[in-house]
């Protein structure tokens, strides 16, 4: 067998300028390259090397990789004879879809983790089997379990293939070479298929398969040679250093830092940087290079997301789905077809700019988007949004709704086409029944026009070459109906997805192939010459890569066939090869890794130099680029900030008295921080909802305050609750906790159906028995008001209050209690700016004699801590475990001395909220400071992350401690 590593057919090796008088001497010469990013790279430099000669116009150089060259060759071939004479290539897809089948209907396919997986992992050991010519051997040893298996998918796969008269991209070189090798014998003209010479650049992989392919045309006559891709010398070896950082961000920042200062002092150079692990650090490589050389370029985002800069281009695109474009396209279908969504899904999609009307209608879009947050659950379906928006009997909904009449009829229409085309799509049905894949594919292109896809606003270039992309992805949905004539939606779906996953797509946005800074991954890098060369990532345990045999192959088998991925021996020796080429592919070249990841973890352990570049002298990073001036993203924005001057003008007085909605909590958010009560009741300003999943902690504090209210009110005396029986009490407690779930269901409470609502009203049930049972100690009192509103007025601002509950107690005072089903501490009664201030506003404001103030903590856990009643009281035993302040730890020493004293002061407080509130009073002073900022969600409208804010300290009390000083916060 042939060494991979030996030369291709001829010993003497073309350099770049003899290959380039070749093909200018022969417009017939063709140079096959192992990708198209060499190809492009060696037209370029063609081009140039005419222009530099003086010509005006020249013909185009046959360059082009080695997989296209063979198609070429088979269309050539296939159009000779008759047409049905040769069997169809299949497209990666329908190829991966017919080893699915395989798979799926082998006898081992339900002990399978991942079917897809799998398959595809048997399609690359299928294409590993062909390219190192193993079938024979295979078939001639004693296989283990694994490769058993495989070999009778092989021989499935084979047969279907046959069935079909189809052939794959892994047998096409094999196949090309015998019927070139046939039409020979047959007399054809060899010039007719084949170019004059034939040349190869850039190959450090030869696969036996390409040998023979290439050793098939040198024996009919075609000259074939290989291209030397770079010269050696010591002037380059010269020039090596290398480099190490701390962390990898490091490593990218200091690379950035490189690249534009080479850059700047000759803008003509072309610079590569190497990145071995390219797929995963596409993004930051970005980000690095992009601050580097355009400080503000990623504060201007793009649509279709290609993420290009100038002056830079990154070889490995992205995959098709992860394009804005696409992903909402993908979105859009599955939303179409009646399939449940996250909420945070359908609202992009109602707001995403590829449907009609989105720049028209993208305020009222978007307020009916927060519209919908409050009533939907966390998941929702096309039909069920549909009755959402005609049946709205929510105010908020409906006027929105109205707001979106284009978006109302859209959503109609797909509706009216949103169903699959053929009503027959179960996977019960017989398969002749369900829709082709043909069918599918025009089918979801009806859709996406429904929807008005990809909307009103003119695609820029980047954004168009993604739609003609994903219409390809399409066309290639069709065309799976060679492999499979019939599925149902899931099934199409899936496949549509695996697609445009699979699909790696970069637009093309001008010179990007050809700009000055060029990133590629380590295949790429060969056979390329630069000016200057950087390659990061070089540490022990990345370079040289390790062996990664396939599986379904004996790993000695691959191992004596010299497979490079089989062997740490032949992995090795390509790594140093392609190490070899790095050294000499420009005049400078730096390697570089990083000591760690940087995750600050425990496994971020240290990491040395690769055993290949040790050999390499090191050097600090500041004898590259000298004391570098670059500054990270967030400072170069900040550098380039411009102040104005504004007048602190004050804010409007209210005209008194004046009424306000939100009741006690105005004064409490005045409390918190007066700009937060400014920007809610006065601006109007609030945060999104989010639906979640289960009962959040507020449906469960409405569920508890109307199970107690209805209870309280069929009771209503302390002698009703002594009287009754144990199981009476539980019929009664049951029977009002059923109720009430039923009426948050019908409200839209999603998640109170099933197991659910009979887990909430077991909990719910315990939960308030086990409360009635501790009022049961109580004193002789009577329930006189239960969720009662009043309007009450404080220094001319006028609210409305909701009490919970109001007792009067056996000396005819009263009682005024506040369910809670969190945190709850008298401490949130005092001070000047009390954090729950609802029980001494109604205190403050109450025709009645009060008496007690309570919170009745209606929560499982310890007595006294979290369960049951905390308060303050005028005198002892009103409550349990309720006292006088003057009783209670450290309150003598705060001035707390008797009741009159706490009521002047919730007096003075709260008439001081309310004042401050009315003059407009709007200071950014947090209470508590980063605490009180943490719980807040106006941060982006008051912009406190301006401020440097000090962390909480150990000494700050259980709330936060000290805060901020309104000076420090408002300069």
């Amino acid at each position: 067998m042939t060494s991979p590593s030996a030369s291709i057919v001829s010993p003497a090796a073309y350099s770049i300028p003899q290959l380039f008088e070749a093909l200018s001497s022969d417009e017939r010469a063709t140079v096959v390259t192992p990708n198209r990013r060499l190809a492009v790279h060696l037209k370029d430099r063609f081009d140039t090397s005419q222009r530099l000669a003086g010509k005006r116009a020249w013909a185009t150089p046959d360059i082009l990789p080695l997989a296209t060259f063979l198609e070429r060759i088979y269309c050539s071939l296939s159009l000779r004879g008759e047409e049905s004479a040769r069997p169809r290539l299949l497209d990666a897809a329908p190829s991966q879809l017919l080893w699915q089948t395989v798979v799926r209907t082998s006898d081992v396919s339900s002990h399978l983790l991942s079917l897809t997986q799998t398959a595809d992992q048997a399609a690359a050991a299928w294409s590993v089997a062909h390219a190192w010519e193993l079938w024979p051997a295979i078939r001639g040893m004693a296989l283990n379990e694994d490769a058993e298996v495989f070999l009778g998918w092989a021989q499935r796969f084979q047969q279907l293939c046959r069935d079909r008269d189809v052939i794959d991209g892994a047998v096409l070189s094999t196949v090309v070479t015998a019927w070139l090798k046939q039409a020979i014998g047959q007399g054809v003209d060899r010039t007719e298929i084949l170019p004059h010479q034939l040349f190869t650049a850039g190959f450090d992989i030869v696969t036996p398969q390409q040998q023979y392919f290439l050793a098939a045309c040198g024996a009919i006559g075609l000259s074939v040679s290989t291209v030397r891709s770079a010269d050696t010398g010591a002037q380059r070896e010269a020039h090596l250093r290398r480099v190490e950082f701390a962390t990898e961000a490091a490593e990218l920042q200091g690379c950035a830092a490189w690249a534009h200062q080479r850059l700047q002092a000759d803008p003509e150079q072309r610079i590569a940087i190497v990145v071995p692990d390219l797929r995963a650090k596409r993004g930051a490589v970005a980000r690095a290079l992009t601050d580097a050389l355009q400080p503000g370029q990623r504060a201007m985002s793009m649509r279709a997301g290609a993420g290009a800069s100038p002056g830079f281009d990154i070889s490995l695109g992205l995959a098709l789905n992860e394009y804005a474009l696409v992903h909402d396209a993908l979105s859009l279908i599955a939303f179409s077809q009646s399939r449940s969504m996250p909420f945070l899904a359908v609202s992009a999609l109602l707001r995403s700019p590829f449907i009609t009307g989105a720049t028209s209608e993208i305020a009222s879009r978007a307020r009916l988007d927060a519209a919908l947050r409050e009533v939907l659950g966390p998941e929702i379906g096309m039909f069920t949004l549909q009755r959402k928006l005609k049946l709205a009997n929510d105010g908020e909904v409906t006027r929105a709704a109205r707001g979106c009449p284009i978006l109302l009829s859209v959503i109609d229409r797909v509706g009216g086409v949103g169903g699959p085309p053929s009503k027959a799509t179960s996977a019960r049905k017989p398969a002749a029944s369900k829709p082709s894949p043909r069918e599918w594919s025009r089918h979801f292109s009806q859709v996406l026009l429904a929807w008005g896809f990809p909307g009103e606003e003119t695609l820029d270039s980047p954004e168009y070459q993604v739609l003609e992309k994903f219409r390809d992805a399409l066309a290639t949905l069709a065309l799976l109906e060679t492999v499979q004539p019939r599925m149902h939606l899931d099934e199409a779906l899936n496949h549509l997805r695996k697609i445009v996953a699979d699909t790696v797509f970069q637009p093309d946005i001008g010179r990007n192939v050809t700009a000055s800074i060029q990133v590629l991954g380590i295949l790429e890098s060969a056979g390329q010459s630069f000016d200057a060369v950087w390659v990061t990532g070089l540490y022990e345990e990345a370079w040289p890569l390790t062996a990664r045999p396939n599986p379904f192959i004996p790993a000695a088998l691959q191992r004596a066939a010299g497979v490079t991925e089989a062997s740490a021996e032949a992995s090795l020796a390509l790594d140093q090869r392609i190490t070899l080429g790095w050294r000499s592919s420009a005049p400078e070249v730096v390697f570089s890794h990083s000591r760690t990841a940087g995750n600050s973890g425990p496994g971020d352990e240290q990491r040395a130099a690769s055993t290949l570049t040790r050999d390499v002298a090191l050097v600090e990073m500041f004898t590259l680029i000298g004391e570098s001036t670059q500054t990270d993203y967030a400072r170069a924005l900040y550098s380039l900030r411009e102040r104005e001057a504004v007048p602190d003008m004050p804010v409007a007085t209210l005209p008194v008295p004046t009424k306000v909605r939100g009741g006690a909590t105005v004064l409490r958010d005045q409390a918190a921080c007066p700009f937060r009560a400014f920007a809610r009741h006065r601006l109007g300003a609030r945060t999104l909802a989010t639906p979640e999943a289960g009962l959040n902690a507020a449906v469960r504090g409405t569920l508890l305050h109307r199970v107690m209210c209805v209870v309280w009110t069929r009771l209503q005396t302390h002698e009703q609750l002594m009287a009754m029986e144990a199981a009476a009490m539980e019929h009664l407690v049951m029977d009002v906790v059923s109720r009430a779930i039923v009426e948050a269901s019908a409200m839209g409470v999603d998640s109170l159906t099933g197991r659910f609502a009979d887990i909430e009203r077991a909990r719910l049930s315990r939960l308030v028995i086990e409360w009635l049972t501790y009022e049961r100690e109580r004193t002789p009192f009577e329930v006189v008001a239960c969720e009662q509103t009043r309007d009450v007025a404080v220094s001319g601002l006028s609210m409305r209050l909701r009490l919970d509950r109001m007792d009067r107690l056996g000396d005819g005072t009263h009682a005024l209690i506040d369910y809670k089903t969190g945190v709850a501490k008298v401490s949130d009664w005092l001070g000047a700016r009390p954090d729950e201030p609802q029980l001494p506003l109604y205190l403050h404001t109450a025709e009645q004699i009060i008496s007690v103030l309570a919170f009745a903590r209606v929560k499982r856990g310890p007595r006294g801590k979290v369960f049951g009643f905390e308060g303050v009281s005028a005198a002892e035993n009103l409550l349990p475990d309720v006292q006088p302040i003057e009783y209670k730890y450290g309150m003598e020493k705060k001035g707390y001395i008797s009741w009159d004293v706490l009521v002047a002061e919730w007096e003075g407080s709260l008439n001081a909220l309310a004042g401050n509130f009315i003059r407009g009073d709007a200071l950014v002073d947090p209470k508590y400071g980063n605490l009180t900022c943490a719980q807040c969600d106006l941060q982006s409208v008051c912009r406190i992350s301006e401020f440097n804010i000090a962390p909480l300290s150990d000494e700050d009390d259980a709330r936060g401690g000290a805060g901020v000083s309104a000076d420090a916060l408002n300069g």
